[in-house]
């Protein structure tokens, strides 16, 4: 152990050399400021901000104003939900692109375009397009805004449906 000794203390007080020790003087840490240069990249100034987007409802575009189908899509819609099918599944439905016309239902159970009918739980049901997504039967679906509407169901849930092949 008397060997030991002299190889383990100067480890020892090596690790004390962070103590403050009345026979040391050190000076206090110094802080640092480093201000960017004058040609630093810095971030553009943003527009007026007491320019504001009013919400929908208040004077911005509302659901009906954007939910513009032909009477011939309509007329075809209404037939298209009294038309029996087979069932190909049931899908969680989210509005899809507002702006894009038409009863459609963007989904994961079909892998074409093809004609269908999709049922909400309440029983009411409309005629749509269904349209192939690409991903898995179970990943959910988007539903346009006329067939969301003719549904009577919210715009802003995820909407259980049942969808049926219509050939």
């Amino acid at each position: 152990m008397g060997r030991l000794l002299p190889l383990i203390l100067p480890l020892l007080l090596a690790g004390c050399a962070d103590l403050r020790m009345p026979w040391s003087e050190r000076d206090p840490a110094v802080e640092v400021t480093v201000a960017p240069d004058a040609d630093a990249p810095r971030p553009e100034t943003r527009p007026d901000d007491t320019a504001t987007i009013a919400p929908m409802g208040a004077s911005g575009l509302t659901a009906a104003a954007l939910d513009r189908p032909s009477s011939a899509e309509r007329a075809a819609a209404q037939a298209g939900a009294g038309q029996e099918g087979r069932l190909l599944g049931e899908t969680l439905a989210s509005l899809g692109a507002p702006g894009e016309t038409g009863f459609w239902l963007v989904t994961g159970l079909v892998s074409e375009p093809v004609q269908g009918r999709v049922e909400s739980e309440a029983g009411q049901s409309v005629g749509v397009e269904l349209r192939p997504s690409g991903r898995e039967p179970g990943a959910g679906s988007e539903i346009s805004l006329s067939a969301l509407r003719a549904l009577d169901l919210s715009l802003s849930s995820l909407a259980p449906l049942r969808v049926y092949s219509v050939r």
